[in-house]
């Protein structure tokens, strides 16, 4: 027998996410029990799930695109000229017309072609040549046979070898109880001697997935998985975007004397991937702490005389407008144990149950365990006596996206989860995830009964938690992260040893305990995950290791006196706001091969005056370098987009400024309030110059626009001197805007 490599694709409806684990000829897990390996998409170790095709292809079951002439995930999130970007074709494969059914499936066979290829790329670092391949791919539990048969088909199409289909919600059980057990059993939560039922929600973008499970003797079986085909609600976290998108949009038509009717009009199209990340780091944390949403930075910054929301977002303000689709989650809860009590006669409903698992996205939401606990009546009524009783027996996912795809990598893995009780089989015989098509664990994989088993290997830690960071490095003001470490776990050091510690911890330092202003990471690092240094505001330098791959949202936002921190040119991605407010750092050097400078990256750095980026990138993001007061930068040939207000405010800096050829289109507000800029040449290909764009240039004197230019909007080059000469061909746009708006003109 070979080793086997499981595959776990969790294919979402709005992020996807693929994750694999490496088994021993006997069946016993390669490497670290718990541990696996992660497909990386762009330096992330999730995508987007999006597809961006020319916007004049009709999708038809025999369209023929060529690889070049489409993006996915990240790539495909930023709007292009000429090409149109597919979103939540998922749920669209359920969809009542024909026509949209068929256009996801076809869109649904180019994003496994992606994920496939990405794969197999990266399949050396994943494991050997000569692995069998067994390939798990996920869908809701609603999905019928057709839809189920569309996603594993798609899979299988894509070159994915030996492909089973599982619903969500089984392979989430898979994960946590694989994960939590042990931990359950000495919390007496599960019980060896009497039987515990437990209720699973994995909460995606396009639907929320159920199951009812019955746990006795360290085996799971799975009583119901809901909602089945005939159930028509959803109740996925693409309708709280829409809720929110729909609270701006009013809030910018009430402001119309700020904000022009092209904007509000077409906001949805170009900010519902803004409205998602706003939505998962700012409202739905904001609103768990019981505080109130003033502003949305991304209208804010172009339009700073906006005034802050009335009414601001608060949980009263959303309730009151989502309380109908709240009311949904209750629904499918109590349908849940409905359709449970029917086929148990064991299980009583809502009073049966003892602990309640959330995982996925939408888990997140303040308003969840309220619902559960009977604290939010308005929103719908659930019945579980323990739960109200006990809070603590719901258990939220700490890294949601990832449990479907884990889950299924644990195929292998000894913990038994099944639909039948066994027949004559022992409790820990070793058994794969159930599917619908009952695959037979033997066929998968049998241990020698006469083989000794292999001794455990000993455990290494792979994620540096923020549990972790408190227990080994309090007190310590220069740290030596130690080798062993993948990565740096989200909010690792965030308010590092700040009055949030608690107990005798917290009291064995409470006399102003020193913060780190010193890190040095280990060889071996391959992540810095999300918020891991946010808020050190001591800490002055980083030194990072070669092979490091990514560097998270917020990683080191708020680090004020960041000063030194080189990027090993191994990084793939830098996330959002990742050097956001690092007010003292004041050079960086983005690595060769970074293809997006994502927004606010490096917002607020005032005293950054030296950025090299290389060739490599093709997008420079929204807001990326605001308030880099001092900032003077060469912006490379490659660049296409440059996106709005990505130098905006940067007062002092960006004297000499020349766009490349590359250029195809600029953002609004991207160079507003450069008062140093001089002259501008726009190059060809560009299409339009954006609201705000040069507003308050008080020094630009000459632009040179293209005649592919256009659309010039009024507002363009607001606040900009009279004298100010645009160099255009004759009867061009720019000469009839230079006509109106009173400014020079000269044909070229």
């Amino acid at each position: 027998m070979s080793v086997k490599r499981v595959v776990g694709i969790d294919f979402g409806t709005s992020t996807s996410v693929v994750r694999v684990k490496r088994y021993e000829e006997n069946g016993q897990p390669m490497g670290d029990r718990l541990s696996v390996s992660n497909v990386i998409f762009d330096g992330y170790d999730n995508v987007p799930t999006l597809v961006q095709i020319p916007d004049d292809a009709v999708i038809s079951p025999e369209l023929k695109v060529a690889e070049a002439d489409c993006e996915f995930g990240r790539f495909a999130a930023s709007e292009q000229p000429g090409m149109k970007t597919w979103r939540n074709f998922k749920t669209d494969l359920e969809s009542g017309e024909e026509e949209i059914r068929s256009r996801a499936r076809w869109l649904t066979r180019q994003f496994f072609g992606y994920l496939y290829r990405q794969y197999r790329q990266q399949s050396i670092q994943l494991g050997d040549n000569s692995d069998e391949e067994i390939v798990f791919v996920s869908y809701p539990a609603k999905y019928g046979p057709k839809e189920r048969e569309i996603i594993v088909s798609a899979a299988r199409e894509a070159g994915f070898r030996n492909v089973r289909g599982i619903t969500e919600p089984e392979a989430a059980v898979k994960a946590l109880m694989v994960q939590g057990e042990k931990e359950l059993r000495e919390q007496k939560l599960l019980s060896a001697e009497r039987p515990a039922y437990l209720l699973f929600a994995d909460m995606g973008a396009g639907t929320t997935d159920l199951a009812v499970c019955r746990y006795e003797k360290g085996r799971t079986e799975i009583l119901t998985t809901w909602p089945d085909e005939k159930t028509s609600i959803c109740f996925g976290g693409k309708e709280i975007d829409s809720i929110l998108c729909g609270f701006v949009e009013n809030y910018l038509r009430q402001n119309s004397e700020v904000v022009p009717s092209y904007f509000t009009d077409n906001f949805r199209e170009k900010y519902i991937e803004t409205i998602k990340t706003w939505k998962e780091i700012t409202v739905s944390r904001t609103l768990k702490r019981g505080k109130e949403v003033a502003y949305f930075e991304a209208v804010k910054n172009p339009f700073p005389l906006l005034p802050d929301f009335s009414p601001m977002i608060s949980r009263r303000e959303l309730e009151n407008t989502a309380c109908e689709y709240l009311k949904n989650f209750a629904v499918l809860v109590n349908g849940c144990l409905e359709e449970a009590a029917k086929g148990s006669q064991s299980f009583a409903g809502g009073e049966s149950v003892d602990l309640v698992f959330l995982t996925g996205g939408h888990s997140q939401w303040y308003f969840i365990p309220e619902i559960l606990t009977g604290k939010a009546p308005r929103l719908g009524e659930v019945t579980m006596p323990k739960i109200q009783a006990e809070p603590s027996r719901i258990r939220i996912s700490g890294k949601p996206q990832d449990t479907v795809a884990v889950g299924m990598a644990y195929a292998l893995l000894r913990e038994k989860v099944s639909r039948e009780e066994p027949k004559n089989k022992a409790v820990d015989e070793q058994t794969v995830l159930h599917e619908d098509s009952v695959i037979d664990a033997d066929a998968i994989v049998k241990a020698d009964a006469q083989k000794q088993p292999t001794p455990p290997r000993p455990l290494t830690p792979r994620i540096l938690t923020k549990e972790l960071a408190e227990q080994m490095f309090a007190g310590v003001a220069m740290i030596q992260v130690p080798e062993g470490f993948c990565e740096i776990g989200e909010d690792a050091f965030n308010n590092f040893m700040t009055n949030s510690l608690k107990g005798t911890f917290r009291n064995m330092f409470a006399k102003n305990p020193p913060r780190p202003y010193s890190v040095s990471l280990p060889k071996g690092l391959r992540h810095i995950r999300k918020s891991a240094f946010e808020h050190c505001g001591d800490l002055s330098t980083v030194s990072m290791p070669e092979g490091l791959i990514s560097i998270g949202n917020a990683a080191f936002d708020s680090c004020k006196d960041l000063r030194n921190v080189t990027i090993p040119g191994s990084v793939q991605s830098i996330g959002i706001g990742a050097f956001s407010g690092c007010t003292s750092l004041r050079k960086i050097v983005i690595p060769d091969g970074i293809r997006d400078i994502p927004q606010r990256a490096f917002y607020g750095c005032a005293n950054l005056d030296q950025v090299t980026i290389p060739k490599s990138v093709r997008k420079i993001g929204d807001s990326a370098f605001a308030m880099c007061k001092i900032l003077n930068m060469e912006i490379p040939d490659g660049v296409q987009e440059i996106g709005a207000s990505a130098f905006s405010r940067c007062t002092w800096g960006m004297k000499n400024v020349k766009l490349p050829g590359s250029v195809r289109a600029i953002g609004h507000s991207a160079f507003n309030g450069c008062s140093a800029i001089s002259t501008i040449e726009i190059p060809e290909g560009v299409r339009k110059i954006a609201w705000d764009t040069f507003k308050n240039c008080t020094l630009l004197s000459s632009v040179t626009i293209p005649v592919s230019v256009k659309e010039i909007e009024d507002s363009a080059f607001l606040g900009c001197k009279s004298y100010m000469t645009i160099k255009s061909s004759p009867g061009s746009c720019a000469e009839a805007y230079a006509r109106k708006r009173g400014f020079q003109f000269e044909r070229i």
